[in-house]
């Protein structure tokens, strides 16, 4: 089969972002590669490598779309439904296709820790704003299982935001575990989860630190 050119286009560019993805996968850091190494890797010639990105600056926030485009991807397929189905369930499912997405993608979420915190003002604004979105996701997941059991209102950005910050600092733990030891962290972390979700709803409710709360039977 013939590519037309917007084909062979797309295709060259998605061989640069797996050549530079192949060579952080090898420890290094997004900071200490060259356009011209990134074009080695990718059997191209460095002019060829410039048609599609200018500047390190330019690959890196591509990187960095690609990297949250795929997290995004995995933490969405069928999210909402088991959600509104079963909430405790809709947790563990979370959790597991997270870690599902770290065993897959360790190089991704690696650079999307590092450049969080990365010297390119450009870079950190992409890696901020596409988290945001991941938030803005789950947000309207929160709010369709109030919606779906008639649960009081609660501040469903701020208790993603905090589900989000919850499920990103394991994934950095996990950057240094063993898959074995992933999957021990996955009990705690749907409690933790658990806990931000009944606190939220709690919090909205008027109850303050120091309440005494009464749990009624559902």
């Amino acid at each position: 089969m013939t590519l037309n050119r917007a084909e062979r286009k797309a295709l060259t560019r998605q061989k640069i972002l797996d050549a530079a993805m192949e060579l952080l996968a090898s420890g290094r850091g997004l900071d200490s590669l060259g356009l011209r190494e990134v074009a080695r890797q990718a059997e191209l010639a460095a002019p060829s490598l410039y048609n599609h990105f200018p500047d390190m600056d330019s690959l890196g926030q591509a990187l960095v779309d690609q990297a949250c485009f795929r997290l995004r991807d995995a933490m969405r397929q069928g999210r909402r439904e088991l959600i509104v189905a079963d909430p405790a369930g809709g947790v563990r499912d979370l959790v597991d296709r997270f870690l599902a997405y770290l065993a897959g993608h360790e190089a991704e979420f690696r650079l999307l820790v590092q450049q969080r915190l990365g010297t390119s003002a450009s870079i950190r604004r992409r890696v901020h704003r596409e988290l945001q979105l991941l938030v803005e996701e789950l947000a309207d997941d929160v709010r369709s299982v109030g919606e779906h059991r008639n649960l009081p209102p609660v501040d469903d950005l701020r208790a993603a935001e905090a589900a989000v910050a919850v499920m990103f600092g394991y994934g950095i733990l996990a950057l240094d575990m063993a898959p074995a030891q992933r999957r021990a962290g996955r009990d705690r972390v749907v409690v933790q989860l658990s806990m931000v979700f009944l606190g939220a709803r709690g919090l909205l409710g008027g109850a303050r630190l120091g309440d005494v709360l009464v749990v009624k039977e559902s």
